[in-house]
Order: structure tokens, then C-alpha cells, then sequence
């Protein structure tokens, strides 16, 4: 059995200042095709475009989103409110009416930006032991604490590059032939949007 890692805030922000360079790698410049397709696929093999499912482009909004009303405003929450005030429920839909009309070029400079901004705000508050097990609490999952809110922010991003991932794989589902039976990321149920 594989052993975890305790919560590091410099381990935490590594992960969190790479993503945006990530996911600009992988997505500036592609075709549509790559960036606004999604993963709706039936059982059989035909195509349910647009059924419960996000494109790279809604990811990339969705992350947004996070930037703006998640991890840092709950941050501030626990650090100034404790358990006395409950987060804010955050809306992972939001990129459905926030990202319209725009290009996955604008998401991806806005993403980065907010990141850089969120992650100098975060060093600013000079974040001690003592504070990282400071309590806030959740809407839906009760009392949490600081350092899981943190580790969750890293653990998002990585959940949403996978996502990312196997969405674009889906995109060759049926090109690959045979070996799709070797292509794990073609298998693979996680996060779904």
C-alpha cells in the first residue's frame, strides 16, 4: 500500500504554480476540435456531445472560478471567521455563463493571472503551523481545516489535469483502433465534471 505525504505548504504551492504553465502547454494554439470537445461518448459508442460532460475549454473555466470565489476567499474565512461563518457556496457551473464568449487563449492568461495573484496572497499571509490547523467549515462537509483546504486546492488542480487528459484521449476513442484495449486513460471513470 502506497504511503501519503503530509500536508507541506511549500510541496502545495510547487503544484499550484505549475498548473497554469500545464495547462497552457497542452491547450494554447490547439484546434477547436481539441479544446471544445468533450468526452460524451454512449456505451455504444456513439457520440452524446454535450451530455454532463466538460471540454478542456470548461475545465479552464471551472479552475477560474476556483480562483475567484474558492480557495482563497475560504482561506480568508477560516483565518478571520473560524467555524463561526460557513464558506459560501461555490458554484462549479459557473464557467457555463462566465466563460461565454470568450477564447481558450483569453481563460488561459486569466487563469494565470489569478493564480499569481492568489499565490502571492497566499505567501503574504505568512501562514504559521498553528494556523494551518486553524478550523472553518464547510456547507456540506462540516468542519474542515486549513491545511486540508490547501492540500484540496493541489489536489483539485491535479484532478482537473487528469480530467483534462482523458477528456482529449476520448476525442481519438475510435481512431485508435484495437489499442484501445492498452489504453488505460480510455478505461478510466474519474472525475466527470
Amino acid at each position: 500500500m502506497a504511503t501519503t505525504m503530509q500536508f507541506s505548504l511549500p510541496e502545495a504551492t510547487a503544484v499550484l504554480a505549475r498548473t497554469p504553465a500545464t495547462l497552457n502547454a497542452l491547450l494554447r494554439g490547439l484546434p477547436n476540435t481539441w479544446v471544445r470537445g468533450n468526452e460524451g461518448v454512449s456505451k455504444d459508442g456513439h457520440s452524446d456531445q454535450g451530455k454532463d460532460t466538460w471540454s478542456p475549454f470548461d475545465i479552464v473555466g471551472h479552475l477560474i472560478g476556483g480562483e475567484l470565489t474558492d480557495w482563497m476567499p475560504r482561506a480568508r474565512i477560516i483565518l478571520e471567521h473560524g467555524e463561526a461563518r460557513a464558506f459560501d457556496s461555490f458554484d462549479r457551473f459557473a464557467q457555463e455563463k462566465e466563460s461565454q464568449g470568450k477564447y481558450i487563449d483569453q481563460l488561459l492568461d486569466e487563469f494565470a493571472r489569478l493564480r499569481k495573484e492568489n499565490l502571492a496572497a497566499l505567501q503574504e499571509l505568512n501562514l504559521q503551523p498553528e494556523d494551518l490547523a486553524r478550523r472553518g467549515k464547510h456547507p456540506e462537509l462540516g468542519v474542515v481545516t486549513l491545511s486540508e483546504l490547501l492540500a484540496t486546492w493541489a489536489v483539485h488542480d491535479l484532478t482537473h489535469l487528469h480530467q483534462l487528459s482523458r477528456v482529449m484521449a476520448n476525442q481519438y476513442r475510435g481512431a485508435v483502433g484495437p489499442w484501445k484495449a492498452y489504453l488505460g486513460v480510455l478505461h478510466c471513470n474519474g472525475h466527470g465534471g
